[in-house]
C-alpha cells in the first residue's frame, strides 16, 4: 500500500502546462488585441504622409526618433501603425475566408459521407476539377478578371479552401454513420438531421477546429504572396504582404520597411502553427495514446 501510494499521487497530480498552448496561444490573443484595439493602440495614423520624415531608421538607430519606433516608410508613414493596423487586414481575410471555406467543406463533407449516392458522386467530380486546376494559376485569373478587393480575396481564398474540410469530414463521417449508436439512433425513429447535429457533428468538431487554426496562417501567408506579386489588397490598405512588397526596392538602405512587417508575419505564423500542433495532437485519439 505505501509503495503504490505515492504513484497514485503522482498521477492525480495535475500536468504543468505545455509550452506550444502557452506560446502559441500568447501570440496569437497579442495579435488578436493588437487588430481589435489598432484604433486605440496606434500611435499615428498610419495613412498619414510626413515627407520631411521619410525613411526615419527605428528608434534605437543612429538618427531614429522616439515618435516613430519602427521608423518610417519612403512616404514618410509610421511603419508601426502600419503594422498594427495591416493586422486587423491580414486577421479578417485569414479569418473571413477560412470560415467560408469550412461552411462549405463541411457541409458538403457531411452530405457526402451521410448520403453518399449521386451525391457524392457530384461533389466528388468538383473536388476532383478543382484540385486539378492550380490554385494560384485559379485564384490570380479570378483578381485579374474581377479586380483586387478584400471581399474578392475572401471569396475566392473560402472557395479555394473547402476542399481540406471536405475530404477529412466525408472521411470521418463514412466511418462514423456505421457504429451501433448511429444504427440505434435509426432504429428508435431519430431524422437524419438530429443524427447529423446531435451524434455526427460534435465527434468530428476537434477535426475542424485543428484544420482552422492550420489554415488560417496559410491563408494569411497566400494572401501576403498575392500582395507581393500586386494582386492582393489594394493600396493604400495597410497589410503585411503590402508592406513587405512596398520595401524591397529598399533592402539595402532602409531594411526595416521589409524586416519588420515580416518578423510579425513569421511570429504569427509560428504561434498558430504551434497552437494547431498542439491541439491536433490533444485532440486526436492516437496521437494522444503515443503521448502517454
Amino acid at each position: 500500500m505505501d509503495e503504490t501510494w505515492p504513484t497514485a499521487r503522482r498521477r492525480r497530480m495535475p500536468s504543468r502546462p505545455d509550452v506550444p498552448i502557452i506560446v502559441g496561444g500568447g501570440i496569437l490573443l497579442a495579435v488578436v488585441l493588437m487588430a481589435v484595439l489598432a484604433p486605440l493602440i496606434s500611435p499615428h495614423d498610419p495613412l498619414a504622409q510626413v515627407l520631411p520624415d521619410r525613411l526615419k531608421p527605428p528608434a534605437w538607430l543612429a538618427g531614429g526618433s522616439p515618435n516613430y519606433l519602427l521608423g518610417t516608410d519612403a512616404d514618410g508613414r509610421d511603419l508601426l501603425s502600419q503594422i498594427i493596423w495591416g493586422s486587423r487586414t491580414s486577421l479578417e481575410i485569414g479569418i473571413f475566408s477560412v470560415a467560408l471555406g469550412a461552411a462549405i467543406g463541411v457541409s458538403t463533407g457531411l452530405l457526402a459521407g451521410f448520403r453518399g449516392g449521386w451525391a457524392d458522386v457530384i461533389i466528388g467530380r468538383l473536388a476532383d476539377i478543382q484540385q486539378a486546376i492550380p490554385f494560384l494559376v485559379l485564384a490570380l485569373a479570378v483578381i485579374a478578371v474581377v479586380g483586387s478587393s478584400i471581399l474578392t480575396l475572401v471569396l475566392v481564398l473560402g472557395a479555394g479552401s473547402w476542399l481540406y474540410y471536405h475530404r477529412v469530414v466525408r472521411g470521418e463521417v463514412l466511418a462514423i454513420r456505421e457504429r451501433p449508436y448511429i444504427e440505434a439512433a435509426r432504429a428508435v425513429g431519430v431524422g437524419d438531421w438530429r443524427i447529423l447535429s446531435r451524434h455526427i457533428l460534435p465527434n468530428i468538431a476537434g477535426s475542424i477546429v485543428v484544420i482552422i487554426t492550420l489554415q488560417i496562417p496559410q491563408v494569411i501567408l497566400f494572401t501576403a504572396g498575392l500582395t507581393f506579386l500586386g494582386l492582393g489588397v489594394p493600396p493604400p490598405t495597410p497589410e503585411w504582404g503590402r508592406l513587405i512588397f512596398e520595401g524591397r526596392d529598399y533592402l539595402q538602405s532602409a531594411w526595416w520597411l521589409t524586416l519588420a512587417p515580416a518578423a510579425f508575419l513569421v511570429l504569427f505564423v509560428l504561434g498558430v502553427n504551434l497552437l494547431g500542433d498542439e491541439l491536433r495532437d490533444r485532440l486526436d485519439p492516437v496521437r494522444r495514446q503515443r503521448r502517454r
